[in-house]
């Protein structure tokens, strides 16, 4: 079982890369045609909901780039403090 983990590990790690790179080539969330319509026909409330909308996507998109990458980064420590214990378990 010790000797499947290291792998695994890694590549979780490396999905977890390749996610992150992926959504952050997308680019953040833009403002959609119901925000448009509400600035230009002057509707505060309207407006304000849907900028609070736009907001809070943005701010779930950059925990979720922050959580993959810090993610990939545990998986690959882990990886290698499980290759270490294989190692010297096997002596």
């Amino acid at each position: 079982m010790s000797r499947i983990v290291p792998p695994l590990c890694m590549l979780l790690a490396l999905a977890m890369v390749i996610v992150g790179f992926g959504l952050w080539v997308v680019g953040p969330p833009e403002p959609n045609i119901d925000l448009h319509r509400a600035r230009v026909t002057g509707d505060a409330s309207y407006e304000e909901v849907l900028e609070s909308q736009l907001c809070r996507r943005q701010q779930h998109r950059k925990w979720l780039l922050i959580c993959l990458f810090a993610g990939s980064g545990l998986f690959t420590v882990l990886a290698l403090i499980s290759m270490r214990g294989a190692e010297s378990g096997h002596e």
